[in-house]
């Protein structure tokens, strides 16, 4: 399950709930977005992370539910994007 939450960001990764995620950059994108996010030991994809509508705003999804990822200067924010049940935000 995701956490949500302000998370302290080193470099590009952070823990959360003792689980260290890290921001990976494509090396040849070819489609698909440039960054997308992991999950250290075990090794897990999250999801690509999509651009949003500011700088250092993105969207991913991850089992079935939306979230909203904002980079900071030494933090990151996820949240959940709360949708109807069409799956529209």
């Amino acid at each position: 399950m995701m956490d949500t939450g302000t998370f302290v960001l080193q470099e590009k990764s952070f823990i959360m709930n003792g689980r260290k995620a890290v921001i990976r950059q494509r090396k040849k994108p070819g489609g698909k977005p440039e960054l997308f996010l992991i999950e250290l030991q075990p090794f897990k994809y999250i999801s690509s992370l999509f651009p949003g509508e500011e700088p250092g705003v993105y969207t991913f999804d991850t089992e079935s539910q939306l979230f909203k990822l904002k980079l900071k200067d030494s933090q990151v924010e996820i949240s959940r994007v709360e949708t109807d049940k069409e799956g529209q935000k």
